[in-house]
């Protein structure tokens, strides 16, 4: 589409989401870089209402993924891809900007990662179970704040597989002068 040669444009079209990852878990480095570009994300009025709560252990990774498998009805193998980092995304409930401004941080999390040669993929399971009652309590043991909605969560690890780009769709660009 473009000829303009930009690290960033270039990170944007290489990132892919991962569905095999390896148990090496990433650097606490890469961890902390992550989760600050998360906080870097825009929100409107620049309310900065989302919370971020890091499982840095495959074994906790492991417990929330059975949760989610309890709720959702999902076979023994569901284990966010065998991701041994995740990235729960919440933010304030009521804040009408809440889905917008959590899924821009969720991209940042997501380009920066890529940016850092770690793998990942947007997870979206826990945000459809996070009212159940008992995964409550567990977001809750895990330190998601109570007021908090889940937006989405960011598996995070080493790749197991290449994954191949998708083809962009046609036509979904339309400029006006």
């Amino acid at each position: 589409m473009t000829a303009i040669n930009n690290s960033v444009l270039d990170v944007i079209k290489k990132r892919r989401s991962t569905r095999a990852f390896l148990p090496q878990q990433i650097s606490r480095e890469e961890l902390t870089a992550i989760l600050e570009a998360g906080c870097w994300a825009p929100t409107g009025h620049g309310h900065q209402g989302w919370h971020f709560t890091a499982l840095y252990n495959a074994d906790v990774v492991g417990k929330l993924a059975a949760a989610v498998r309890q709720e959702l009805n999902l076979p023994d193998t569901y284990c966010f891809y065998g991701a041994p980092c995740l990235i729960i995304v919440s933010y304030e409930r009521e804040y009408e900007h809440a889905w917008l401004d959590g899924s821009a941080a969720i991209q940042n999390l997501l380009l920066a990662a890529e940016s850092l040669g770690i793998e990942s993929c947007w997870i979206n399971q826990v945000r459809q179970t996070c009212d159940a009652p008992a995964m409550r309590r567990l977001l809750t043991e895990l330190g998601v704040p109570t007021d908090h909605v889940v937006i989405g969560s960011v598996a995070l690890g080493h790749g197991a597989a290449v994954t191949a780009p998708k083809p962009r769709k046609e036509g979904v660009v339309n400029i006006v002068e």
